[in-house]
């Protein structure tokens, strides 16, 4: 759909970002397109960042040192594919890049992100299927939620990123913060638990 949805804006009138290309470059970048939008997928994700950690050691790129031997390989069959990672890793990275969000930002997000989730949790009740992982709006907890999603999903794909460029280090620092703030916070929660319990 996404796909689709993009192509069709492009063929609005002005719109035509393709209007001097060659059809060659046409299909090449169409191509890039659809790849990028599949990346996005989170069924790809663990996939996706064992491939550019494994490039990352392969190539010792570290502060953005030697990311063109990855980009432009001796091996020029390697070359669209390996670009193609970096783009797919970029894009992956942004759709995936609230926990790098200020505070406020990313609290608005967090509780949209989880009504979505509990809303699908709540119709596969009624429907009597299996509640998905974190749709159960009974056992969803927030802060969990969050730091299993910042320490397993974003940081490790995000750290790959900072390798390729070092510049991002606010966002990651900023990344950090959120991790500690939901952690604190999950800490808090346990706590009045305790002492309501005593």
């Amino acid at each position: 759909m996404h796909s689709a949805e993009t192509f069709k804006a492009i063929k609005v009138e002005g719109n035509n970002i393709f209007s001097l290309f060659s059809s060659e470059e046409v299909r090449h970048c169409t191509r890039r397109i659809i790849e990028n939008i599949l990346a996005t997928d989170m069924a790809y994700h663990f996939k996706l960042t064992a491939n550019i950690k494994s490039k990352v050691e392969t190539f010792n790129i570290v502060n953005g040192n030697n990311v063109d031997r990855l980009i432009f390989p001796d091996n020029l069959s390697k070359t669209y594919e390996n670009q193609q990672m970096i783009l797919d890793i970029l894009v992956h990275c942004s759709d995936i890049s609230n926990p790098i969000k200020p505070n406020e930002i990313y609290n608005i997000w967090v509780d949209r992100v989880l009504e979505e989730f509990f809303h699908q949790g709540d119709v596969e009740l009624k429907e009597g299927l299996p509640i998905s992982l974190l749709c159960d709006r009974k056992t969803t907890d927030r802060n969990k939620s969050q730091i299993g999603f910042i320490s397993f999903v974003v940081k490790p794909v995000w750290d790959c990123l900072f390798m390729f460029c070092p510049e991002i280090y606010p966002y990651m620092d900023m990344l950090a913060i959120n991790l500690k703030r939901f952690e604190e916070n999950k800490l808090q929660a346990e706590n009045l638990e305790k002492e309501k319990t005593k």
